[in-house]
């Protein structure tokens, strides 16, 4: 299989396949990469997991997921206003407890979230505890 990938415009995504010199053509929308392969435009979509299971779940065998899965990006993020001082503190206080006592990595592994193959904290988040 050769061709362009899909991505959607400025994600980690798109980071990724550029950076690893795969032919890259860059879409507004979710929506629009997935109809790139639909209609030929790109021979496969790079995009979270999540979003394109139930897709391709749907499409009654038109659309398949690869058995290879690539863990792209730093993970999850918050932004605060640069003036919001009090919650961001109170949010690294938070996660700093759910490391400590290991219910960060719990809430993780469960099913309805990264699932028991998902990369935890461990050890390294209790630094400072």
């Amino acid at each position: 299989m050769s061709g362009p990938v899909a991505a959607q415009t400025s994600t980690v995504q798109a980071a990724f396949l550029a950076e690893n010199g795969m032919s890259l053509v860059e879409y507004a929308t979710p929506e629009e990469t997935v109809a790139a392969v639909k209609n030929g435009e790109a021979v496969a979509v790079l995009a979270d997991k999540e979003y394109l299971v139930p897709i391709a779940a749907e499409s009654g065998g038109a659309l398949v997921l690869l058995a290879r899965e690539e863990s792209i990006g730093d993970g999850e993020g918050l932004g605060f206003r640069d003036s919001d001082d009090a919650l961001r503190g109170k949010f690294d206080a938070a996660i700093k407890s759910m490391k400590c006592d290991g219910s960060l990595d719990a809430m993780i592994t469960k099913a309805e979230y990264f699932g028991p193959e998902a990369k935890v904290w461990g050890e390294a988040g209790k630094e400072g505890c």
